[in-house]
């Protein structure tokens, strides 16, 4: 009787922290900005090799790379999500990402969305309306990061809104299709600006930090990955889902 007991208390505390996990589960968005190499001391790199093996990880793993604008649709409609589900993004537009990183993911078969500054475009060390389209026809999702990199929050309301408006209509002129997707320079947003996001024609944005609610399809929690995440465990810990909680989050003015 009493294994019994023991056995039915642990199949309890079981259920119960499966229950916990799946409440608090948020998709990981992986938030790159350079894949390349430098001599300063920085947490924007990951070198080329360490990101190629976290890219094996998920690979072995049997992890499920969604591109960003399927998690973006199942939010809206509310389709169930894959519990190994993770998503790849690269902020700015560095043309290492072309030079380095879309490499792996070609050969992975691995989707992921660039986000860029459209002022930056064709300039030295930033993605050309070429690589772009190599990239798009890729199968490679290219959002906005606006026009110059602003904090928008302390921009006039305007100002915002062209910044929003502007990057996502150079963009279509050098693609030829809509832009759906925004990723809010710094991580800097307001419940204003969600609402012109989703007025310029947006479906989703992401953050650089704890987002806003878990999986609010306008202000989309992200993890930073840095070299330090070259240690697989930490890369691990971060894909679990559960990496955010505890974690504040965004207050929006």
């Amino acid at each position: 009787m009493r294994r019994i007991t023991k056995i039915f208390s642990i199949l309890i505390l079981l259920l119960f922290f499966l229950g916990f996990c799946r409440f608090h589960y948020e998709v990981p968005i992986l938030m790159y900005h350079h894949v390349g190499y430098t001599t300063e001391k920085t947490s924007l790199y990951v070198t080329p090799e360490t990101f190629e093996r976290q890219m094996e990880f998920l690979k072995v793993h049997g992890y499920r790379v969604l591109p960003l604008a399927e998690l973006v649709d199942r939010i809206h409609h509310g389709k169930n999500i894959p519990w190994n589900a993770v998503v790849i993004t690269f902020d700015d537009g560095h043309v290492d990402n072309f030079n380095y990183a879309f490499p792996v993911l070609k050969k992975m078969n691995f989707p992921a969305a660039i986000f860029v500054i459209t002022h930056n475009v064709n300039q030295e060390g930033w993605l050309t309306e070429e690589d772009l389209k190599i990239l798009d026809e890729s199968g490679l999702e290219i959002g906005s990061h606006t026009v110059h990199h602003a904090y928008l929050p302390k921009l006039k309301p305007e100002e915002a809104v062209l910044e929003l408006t502007e990057s996502k209509k150079a963009l279509e002129e050098i693609l030829g299709h809509p832009i759906t997707l925004l990723s809010y320079p710094a991580g800097g947003f307001t419940e204003g600006l969600l609402e012109e996001a989703r007025k310029a024609g947006y479906k989703g944005a992401v953050t650089t930090n704890h987002g806003l609610r878990k999986h609010n399809p306008y202000a989309l929690h992200r993890i930073k990955i840095t070299e330090r995440a070259g240690n697989l465990f930490n890369f691990w810990v971060k894909l679990t889902g559960l990496y955010q909680l505890g974690k504040e989050r965004v207050q929006t003015q």
